[in-house]
């Protein structure tokens, strides 16, 4: 595994922890109630002594066992014969994934019209259900208890027009690396730029915390959130993506929601 490739995965692993992580001979597998493939995948970070059949057989059991489906995350640095062995299993590629990053030592960003929070209060996570369109409650309480895992300085943003949230995100710092999450605008709002409003917003005060590198992950098929963030000074690193089977169990109790 490239070193970068391995620091971002373990950078991104702390800005957004599951609920339940258990390690499996080199393998990482996370759980958390299928919310975010990020949080509930396995990934083969380190290496690996168990036969690979063997291996993908016991995930299988123990995501079953959780009512998901098994989803292997892959990235540029890993092992060709982990995704060899899978596609023999039946294991398809969705969802391709950008990793991209930012020098913020040159940069200089804006709060704009921003309220901004060390943790994800009633105001920011009524935003974020609302933008996001969050119903059930299972998928709220993952959703918060997502957010209070995190260990790191937390910074939540809220654009706020007229007394009314438009706009919300958020960051995580580790070691002065900046991950840049949640970012979601109101559908009724969108093409006004309160996208770039808060990501600016966030990167500002990161970078008054000291962060000296934003990161963030985003699908290469979402042109229009690739095009702000590479208007932002954005640039991919490498690229991770899923690999699940084509055929999807009746037994499996949870869909993944977002990737």
């Amino acid at each position: 595994m490239n070193n970068t490739i391995l620091m971002y995965e373990e950078l991104s692993f702390n800005a957004h922890p599951a609920l339940q992580t258990q390690f499996y001979d080199g393998w990482i597998l996370r759980f958390a109630n299928g919310y975010t493939g990020r949080a509930n995948s396995v990934s083969p970070l380190y290496p690996s002594t168990l036969d690979l059949r063997e291996k993908i057989a016991e995930c299988e059991k123990r995501y079953i066992s959780h009512g998901l489906a098994t989803l292997f995350k892959l990235t540029d640095g890993s092992d060709p014969k982990i995704e060899k062995m899978l596609d023999a299993l039946g294991y398809t590629i969705v969802t391709p994934t950008y990793v991209m990053r930012m020098d913020l030592r040159d940069t200089d960003f804006q709060l704009n019209d921003c309220v901004i929070t060390s943790y994800a209060d009633k105001e920011w996570l009524d935003a974020f259900y609302s933008f996001s369109h969050y119903t059930g409650s299972v998928l709220k309480s993952t959703t918060k208890q997502i957010l209070e895992n995190v260990k790191n300085t937390t910074i939540c943003g809220r654009i706020v027009k007229d007394g009314v949230s438009v706009a919300c995100g958020s960051a995580v710092m580790e070691r002065g690396y900046m991950a840049l999450l949640n970012i979601v605008v109101d559908e009724t709002q969108r093409g006004k730029g309160y996208g770039a409003a808060i990501c600016e917003s966030l990167l500002s005060a990161a970078k008054n915390l000291g962060a000296h590198t934003a990161y963030l992950q985003v699908e290469q098929g979402n042109a229009r959130a690739v095009s702000l963030y590479t208007k932002l000074g954005y640039r991919p690193i490498y690229s991770y993506w899923y690999r699940v089977k084509k055929t999807l169990r009746k037994d499996y109790k949870n869909e993944i929601y977002t990737l």
